[in-house]
């Protein structure tokens, strides 16, 4: 079996040790910096855009491990403990045995818990963390003030982990026999349990000015009473101990409300950062982010080409798209003759690009897609969507290479052509997914609305398909924005671009609207579909107005989305290439 290592793994971050973080991760110092507040700090954004990683990258047994690469002390000013929210105990469904009160005590011990296991399997990570304390004084501390019996001849933490578990196992026990009574007695709360222990362990000279950043990792996960509970933590005026950094999925917010039936407010109470990156261009956040990421995992295979000539554009692509742009410039010199430039690269913009896909002959089949920007442009934003098709053209280029003596080869650039087939083959699984239902794998999708949704779609691509032939002023725009929305099914609509986006493809921005400056919400389909139905993934940003009933229409029924060119809404300024 040949051993070689593909440098565009996209695995969850969970998998990856604390090496393998520090290797692959890029820190984005807008991010670090948020999370190294003592601000309460909610980090939004689908899937795959990174919010785990960030989280693991700032937790405590990474930056020791990044201290000692760089032969440093470890800070301990802040204590990052990350603790997953994806878990089998916050899954727990005992409570439902129980009445509301004591619903909410045993799911704020639930929560509890993997805090404290939490805190002391981070800081057992770090060697010295300890150092200094008196450790049998400790001990009979977090004994008396948790009511643990801490095993004897144990490491101090060590020991509290067993213990922490000893308790989980208990507590379903009890729950489980009906006996809420003799459960309710040892329930443990944020202020008994948490802060006792932050308080016990900040005894260590090391963790004597400590402040722990309790990060929970996929928030979205816990249940209602889990939720309100967080939140009422979080309404906690006193940040001098802890905080909280969590990570949520943008479509399945949590509710803001909090056990008492207040709210957490924005700015007030907590940071939002959206982690999602709605322009894609090399100008962008994500243009430079994307590049970075690239570089780094290219240099971990000792490539020293860039990002462009490791991913080089077909040499056809180019000449002909040039040629585009010529005529495209020509018509603008004939149509401005008093050579306003703006207006001419304002014209080449719009339909260099168009003219190549929308008048590519049938017979010549699908355009040669591949480049770095090309890349780039079908991530839609997202970290894994950008490496997802990279981890397969590095695979099928070690596959082709000559392999000598069963050693993998060195590839120094991924060939067009095998970029070309990973994206074709990539974006044909994404529309066979859609077309075999969505029913089979997103919770809460049914088989009609998996038809729908693979209707709307199907459509919207045939409607950008005739735009980029016929329309005469936006024709490569693949974003759109729904007009017109007091009608009846409405909320089938909502529903349905809820479930895709949950399915990863379809992504929600804001932006502002032409009605005296509001906000607006904009949608962008993952581009990774548009390869397979001859679009241009890099798009023109504009915005489309589609009117509601027509989504619906092409959902429901079938029906073609209408051109109407008098509702598009252009958009400037960053998006302009």
């Amino acid at each position: 079996m040949i051993d070689y290592f593909n440098p565009f793994e996209y695995e969850a971050a969970t998998k990856f040790t604390p090496e393998q973080v520090l290797d692959f991760y890029i820190e984005d110092f807008n991010y670090s910096r948020f999370v190294h507040s003592r601000r309460n700090i909610f980090l939004v954004g689908e899937r795959g855009t990174g919010k785990t990683m960030t989280l693991r990258y700032n937790s405590l047994p990474v930056q020791h491990q990044a201290a000692r690469r760089q032969n440093k002390e470890t800070d301990y000013e802040l204590v990052c403990v990350y603790i997953p929210c994806k878990t089998p105990l916050t899954h727990k469904q005992e409570y439902q045995l129980l009445e509301e009160f004591q619903a909410s005590v045993i799911n704020e011990h639930f929560l509890v818990l993997p805090i404290m296991y939490g805190i002391a399997d981070t800081i057992s990570q770090v060697p010295g963390a300890l150092d200094g304390a008196d450790e049998e004084r400790l001990r009979q501390e977090l004994a008396f003030t948790l009511s643990l019996e801490l095993p004897p001849g144990m490491p101090l933490l060590e020991g509290l982990k067993q213990c922490l578990q000893r308790e989980v196992a208990r507590s379903q026990r009890a729950i489980n026999a009906r006996q809420p009574e003799a459960f309710y007695d040892g329930a443990v709360s944020f202020s008994a349990g948490v802060l006792p222990l932050i308080t016990c362990l900040r005894q260590a000279p090391a963790l004597r000015q400590s402040h722990f950043a309790l990060m929970m990792d996929d928030a979205h996960d816990l249940n209602l009473f889990q939720t309100k509970i967080l939140n009422s933590w979080i309404a906690y005026r006193d940040n001098t101990l802890f905080s909280f950094k969590l990570a949520v999925a943008k479509v399945e917010r949590p509710t803001l409300i909090t056990s008492s039936g207040g709210t957490i407010l924005e700015g007030h109470d907590f940071t939002l950062v959206d982690m999602e990156q709605p322009y894609q261009n090399r100008y962008s956040s994500f243009g430079k982010l994307a590049r970075r990421i690239i570089e780094c995992r290219l240099s971990k295979i000792g490539v020293k080409e860039s990002p462009e000539e490791f991913f080089p554009e077909n040499p056809q692509f180019t000449a002909e798209l040039g040629a585009c742009r010529q005529e495209a410039r020509a018509e603008a010199q004939n149509k401005y003759p008093d050579g306003d430039t703006k207006k001419i690269t304002d014209h080449v913009y719009k339909y260099a690009r168009a003219k190549y896909f929308g008048g590519r002959s049938p017979k010549a089949g699908r355009p040669p897609y591949s480049g770095f920007d090309m890349l780039v442009h079908m991530s839609t934003g997202v970290i894994r969507n950008l490496l997802e098709p990279c981890y397969w053209m590095y695979d099928r280029a070690i596959s082709e290479a000559n392999l000598n003596q069963g050693q993998a080869p060195q590839i120094q650039l991924i060939s067009p052509t095998v970029q070309t087939e990973v994206i074709m083959e990539r974006s044909r699984r994404k529309w066979e997914w859609l077309r075999e239902g969505l029913d089979k794998s997103i919770e809460g999708c049914s088989k009609e609305q998996a038809t729908q949704l693979f209707q709307l779609f199907d459509n919207l691509a045939v409607h950008f398909w005739e735009r980029l032939r016929q329309h005469e002023s936006e024709p490569r725009a693949t974003i759109f924005v729904i007009s017109e929305t007091a009608v009846s099914g409405s909320d089938e609509l909502q529903e349905l671009l809820e479930i895709a986006r949950r399915a990863q493809v379809l992504y929600v921005y804001t932006s502002s609207a032409k009605d005296h400056g509001k906000r607006e919400p904009f949608y962008v389909p993952n581009r990774m579909l548009w390869p397979e139905r001859g679009l241009d993934p890099q798009g023109q940003h504009a915005r489309v107005s589609i009117k509601a009933r027509h989504l619906l229409a092409a959902a429901q029924l079938n029906q073609r989305i209408p051109l109407e060119p008098e509702q598009e809404e252009a958009t400037k300024g960053l998006f302009d290439e």
